[in-house]
């Protein structure tokens, strides 16, 4: 490219955590970012160009209103690569959760005056437009980020870390919280690149990053039965950080 390439972030709902770990936490990003020209973030800037082009379209959150979908739409058809960050717009994320009740009982527990409340059901970003990747994690994982956009922008293919959050614990010699401690952990089903971080700290796995591929999900929903997990327990554990999917849909039957 004879320019700098550009970008754009937006965001949807979520907690923007993602977008902090972009702007203040990781140094190696930001040193990345400053070979590139960001010509849209709100929260890095007042104003910029939404209307695009972009190399490279990143989208922090879920989508839950119909304004959301219709830019987004609209941010594809102006994107070369257009990418999910985090947990949120990858697979729904704590938003998500909602999906599981009925949409207006949902806002008449947050809304008195629902009159003016256009919500509607969480969806993922892959749910509405095509998409050419995805950064897992809660929030975004930064070694994914750095290899993702770097690997776009030279027209190469990224490689990511596609094993589960076991893997880690064993690279790191922690004791084993489903088995030793009798605790629910998500770590088998759940796709590595936090470092088992909570696992690390004797605490069982949320399953903030999402499913890996090819999960045993029915196997693990076994085991938590057997550990005394009711229907209603394992549902939930399933649904925590995102919306049923082909991966974990043995989890998420009541």
């Amino acid at each position: 490219m004879n320019e700098q390439p550009k970008i754009g972030v937006f965001k949807y709902s979520c907690c923007a955590g993602c977008e902090f770990q972009l702007i203040y936490f990781q140094k190696h990003v930001i040193d990345m970012f400053e070979k590139t020209q960001i010509t849209y973030c709100r929260m890095l800037q007042s104003g910029g160009h939404p209307e695009g082009p972009f190399d490279v379209a990143l989208i922090e959150g879920a989508i839950t209103e119909q304004w959301q979908a219709d830019q987004l739409n609209r941010v594809r058809a102006v994107s070369r690569y257009l990418i999910p960050i985090g947990s949120c717009a990858v697979c729904g994320g704590v938003p998500a959760i909602k999906n599981t009740t009925e949409e207006q009982e949902i806002e008449k527990r947050v809304y008195t005056d629902t009159s003016l409340v256009h919500s509607m059901k969480t969806g993922a970003i892959n749910d509405y437009v095509k998409i050419d990747g995805a950064v897992k994690g809660c929030p975004m994982g930064v070694r994914d980020l750095s290899e993702l956009v770097i690997s776009l922008l030279l027209d190469k293919r990224p490689e990511f870390v596609n094993c589960s959050v076991c893997v880690e614990c064993k690279l790191a010699a922690n004791i084993c919280v489903l088995v030793a401690y009798n605790e629910p952990c998500m770590g088998p089903v759940t796709n590595a690149g936090c470092g088992a971080l909570c696992p690390g700290h004797h605490r069982a796995c949320y399953g903030c990053w999402g499913p890996m591929e090819d999960a045993n999900a029915w196997a693990l929903a076994g085991q938590f039965r057997l550990m005394g997990l009711t229907n209603d327990d394992i549902h939930r554990k399933f649904t925590e950080f995102g919306q049923p999917t082909t991966q974990w849909k043995a989890g998420q039957i009541k």
